[in-house]
């Protein structure tokens, strides 16, 4: 494999992982936002759920500017248990959707954090 392709393949694993990433972090910051309009400033857990998702979507959106492949992988580490346990929680209530919609990113998270922690950048191979 030549230096430019095993070059674009790395890039193409952070890209990836960040893409997969901030569309995790973004439903879930979506979903806790929107269960604080449904439940007001009473909704006390709803509104940790927004906090906690709204720093991790801040997180996840700014790891660009770093360039920081062990950064990515954390934050997806993140996203993938968040959504491994909301999967759980829409199993647990029963609702179809609240489960398949989490465990669909949960899986794609694992697969493009393996990808970017597979890749020669991680493992110091350049």
């Amino acid at each position: 494999m030549s230096e430019s392709t095993r070059t674009a393949a790395r890039g193409a694993a952070f890209w990836i992982c960040y893409a997969v990433t901030v569309i995790s972090a973004g439903v879930s910051v979506t979903f806790s936002v929107l269960a604080v309009v449904d439940g007001g400033l009473e909704a006390t857990d709803a509104l940790y759920a927004a906090s906690r998702s709204t720093a991790l979507v801040v997180l996840a959106l700014v790891a660009p500017l770093f360039r920081s492949d062990d950064a990515l992988l954390a934050i997806a580490a993140a996203m993938t248990i968040v959504q491994g346990i909301d999967t759980f929680v829409g199993a647990v209530q029963g609702d179809v959707a609240k489960t398949v919609g989490p465990a669909v990113l949960c899986l794609v998270t694992i697969v493009a954090a393996t990808f970017l922690a597979r890749s020669d950048r991680v493992r110091g191979r350049a």
